[in-house]
């Protein structure tokens, strides 16, 4: 009998097991690389979403109201310190008058929050022009 030592064998080569492990190691490392940035942009919208709705919060909890006072024009709430709100957010806004335009005021609300142990936060800047004689 002329039997063949080395016959026909099923079956796979470590070379080829160790390449499909490699492809498969570079994959899922591909993979977990885009999920946890998919992961990062749904936590910055969220902290975005609750950062704009705690700042509406803070407009209506403190409105900027112009008032009449002995027959003179009063802006009241421009400046407003920290607020504390649900979920760790504040609320604050900060005004200065313009120095290039007479009778502009600058305000900047800001809504800040901590996230893994930095301080974030988003904020609006907006121009409020006024004189003391609002007719027309």
């Amino acid at each position: 009998m002329t039997g063949n030592r080395h016959g026909n064998r099923a079956g796979l080569t470590l070379v080829e097991v160790l390449l499909a492990l490699a492809i498969l190691g570079i994959s899922a490392g591909v993979l977990m690389t885009a999920v946890s940035r998919c992961l990062a942009v749904v936590r910055l919208s969220k902290n975005y979403y609750e950062a704009r709705r705690i700042l509406d919060l803070g407009e209506i909890d403190r409105p900027l109201l112009i008032k009449k006072e002995n027959n003179e024009d009063k802006a009241i709430n421009l400046d407003v310190d920290s607020v504390e709100y649900p979920g760790g957010y504040t609320f604050s806004r900060r005004s200065e008058r313009s120095k290039e335009i007479e009778d502009l005021v600058i305000v900047r609300t800001r809504v800040a929050w901590a996230a893994h142990g930095a301080q974030s936060f988003e904020e609006v800047t907006s121009y409020l022009y006024y004189t003391n004689d609002l007719s027309p």
